[in-house]
């Protein structure tokens, strides 16, 4: 993967502007992280000492939608960050570890109906659509995808089943396709409550509001808001689905990750993001950003892994959306640092035992 700047040193003017710090030659990465950090995310001190004790942080960030709850996450990992952007990159290898994770597998070019094959919808949601109607639906689809599974469904048949899990596959490789082709614009705007909802528009202006994570690097933001146009050569892209366990619910969800190195050299920052393009429940939109900062001292590896996850909740609206907020806010940060926990120590076991990342 190509470094997007030309030279390592306009890479750390770069990490430097982000940052609002004027970097001094000779300087080691752990302070260049720390001062990304500080100024990025108002870490302080106490906070890099239970790092360094090889705790989590998770802390809830302010939103301007009422709908939205953002949640930072930071832990130290002892592995090369170029080891942990390894490990992404297979990221059904990488997520499948997981005890939340039920199936999962990632699109070919073109999509196709074989790289769903295993995926399986849960009978509750096979029963949510045989009953499924355009402003009344349990799960998240356009009206266009509510038109085909009653046209192509022969509901009441013993093969109903399998017809809507096929019929959902398809749905899905075509919504892949198109989103390839044209962007944004081929996602798909549900019409499972009173009020249809854009996914396209949803997702704009979830990004444009605080906390504005991915517009402080320009290039990763110009290549997921604008894609498939322009297609930057300097980030890796892999399209993936998933059906996980949130809570009692199961949620089947389709995600484009870019994953690009923004520095070279000692003081390299990898980012990636996860963009949500589909979510069978809950989700209006998702975005998450994976930043990995080389936070070395002396020759053993460190690096500070930073995540940030930004999802926009239906059910956190009506007259108690406020308390289901602060639930979902407390909860949200357990999660995040159990889950962060739970990558440092699948990465470091990777990362000393070779053999296991292949398994």
């Amino acid at each position: 993967m190509k470094s997007l700047y030309a030279t390592a040193g306009m890479c750390l003017l770069a990490v430097a502007l982000l940052a609002g710090v004027t970097l001094r030659s000779g300087r080691a990465p752990l302070d260049d992280a720390r001062l990304f950090l500080t100024n990025q995310f108002q870490l302080r001190s106490g906070d890099f000492t239970e790092l360094e004790r090889r705790r989590a942080i998770a802390r809830t960030l302010e939103t301007d939608d009422g709908r939205e709850v953002a949640t930072l996450g930071v832990v130290q990992i002892a592995v090369p960050a170029s080891f942990y952007v390894d490990q992404l990159r297979d990221v059904v290898a990488f997520k499948k570890e997981g005890a939340a994770v039920l199936q999962i597998g990632t699109f070919s070019t073109p999509a196709r109906v074989d790289d769903v094959v295993q995926l399986s919808l849960d009978d509750r949601d096979v029963e949510s659509l045989r009953r499924c109607r355009p402003g009344d639906c349990k799960v998240q689809l356009s009206a266009d995808a509510l038109d085909r599974v009653r046209r192509d469904v022969p509901w009441g048949s013993p093969g109903a089943s399998a017809a809507a899990n096929h019929t959902m596959r398809e749905v899905l490789v075509d919504l892949v396709n198109r989103y390839r082709n044209t962007g944004d614009a081929g996602l798909m705007t549900y019409v499972d409550a009173d009020r249809p909802l854009s996914v396209s528009t949803e997702f704009r202006s979830m990004i444009a509001a605080r906390p504005a994570v991915l517009e402080r690097f320009p290039e990763l933001h110009r290549h997921v808001v604008d894609f498939p146009q322009p297609q930057s050569t300097d980030v890796d892209d892999v399209v993936y689905w998933s059906k996980e366990k949130m809570g009692p619910a199961v949620i089947v969800s389709v995600t484009h990750l870019a994953i690009t190195r923004l520095a070279a050299g000692a003081s390299g920052i990898y980012a990636a993001a996860s963009k949500q393009l589909y979510g069978s429940h809950y989700f209006d939109s998702s975005l998450g950003i994976t930043l990995l900062l080389d936070a070395r001292v002396g020759n053993e590896p460190a690096t500070f892994l930073v995540y940030v996850n930004r999802s926009r909740i239906d059910a956190l609206t009506g007259f108690w959306g406020g308390m289901k907020r602060t639930i979902v806010r407390s909860r949200t940060r357990s999660t995040m640092s159990s889950s962060l926990i739970e990558a440092r120590d699948l990465v470091e076991r990777r990362f000393r035992t070779p053999s296991a990342s292949t398994q």
